[in-house]
């Protein structure tokens, strides 16, 4: 009797075991199977940030796990955002000089952001949402930057402005983080040409949605990164200043 006791205990636990797993396998499988997302993305959820000199340690929560992540330097990550990665390289017993803390396990994160990343094979990475434009805001009405241009002059006149630094002042209205080594941010300043009335701007700077920024880079045009992500006109390598700041 005892015997088959064991055995059924065994063959219960088995049975579990293997319920659990499949489950775990469901979860994951729902969390790439989300649409644009690549089949590598990982979603996240921020439960704790700390801050070093050269990097943000984030504790998330993935289905369920907390996992300790490591990214570059970043000041506009909240508690509670939901966040989306892909390559990542663990330490296991890594010491963090800046915070005298050891971390049983870490992920150090390459490509973070808030969107879904989806693959580009052409690129051989990650490519964001960036050229998904964002509505116009009718509420944005922001006064040009001393010396610089409008975002409506800018596409009136962008064969003039093609490969010359122009300066503009408006409000950010979306921020892809850390997507091929660069932050993605789209701007407004309440004016347009048409329908151009956001411009898209890479930078290594961060930004916040919401926040009035004052933005200096070299105008592109024609960008084009492949796999469908044209851009009539992009401004690159840009620096970004938060209004306040300044």
């Amino acid at each position: 009797m005892n015997y088959y006791k064991t055995f059924l205990f065994v063959v219960i636990t088995g049975l579990l075991f293997v319920g659990c797993s499949d489950d775990k396998k469901e979860d994951l499988s729902k969390q790439s199977a989300q649409p644009g997302m690549s089949s590598q993305t990982h979603k996240v959820v921020v439960k704790e940030i700390l801050q070093a000199n050269a990097y943000t340690y984030l504790l998330v929560d993935e289905l369920g796990d907390e996992v300790w992540l490591a990214v570059t330097k970043r000041d506009n990550i909240e508690k509670g955002m939901t966040l989306y990665y892909d390559d990542a390289m663990e330490m296991t017993n890594f010491y963090s000089t800046d915070l005298d803390r050891t971390f049983e396990s870490v992920l150090f994160v390459q490509t973070i952001g808030d969107q879904p990343l989806t693959v580009n094979p052409g690129m051989g990475g990650m490519m964001p949402h960036s050229n998904v434009k964002p509505e116009a805001d009718a509420n944005i009405s922001i006064k040009p930057a001393e010396g610089g241009v409008t975002i409506a002059q800018l596409f009136e006149n962008k064969k003039s402005y093609e490969g010359k630094s122009v300066k503009i002042r408006a409000k950010v209205v979306k921020v892809n983080l850390g997507i091929m080594g660069r932050n993605w941010i789209h701007i407004q300043d309440g004016t347009g040409d048409g329908s151009n009335y956001d411009l898209t701007v890479t930078s290594n700077d961060n930004a916040r949605v919401g926040e009035v920024v004052v933005v200096e880079g070299f105008v592109t045009l024609d960008k084009d990164f492949g796999s469908g992500y044209k851009y009539d006109m992009i401004l690159e390598d840009s620096k970004v200043i938060p209004e306040a700041a300044m």
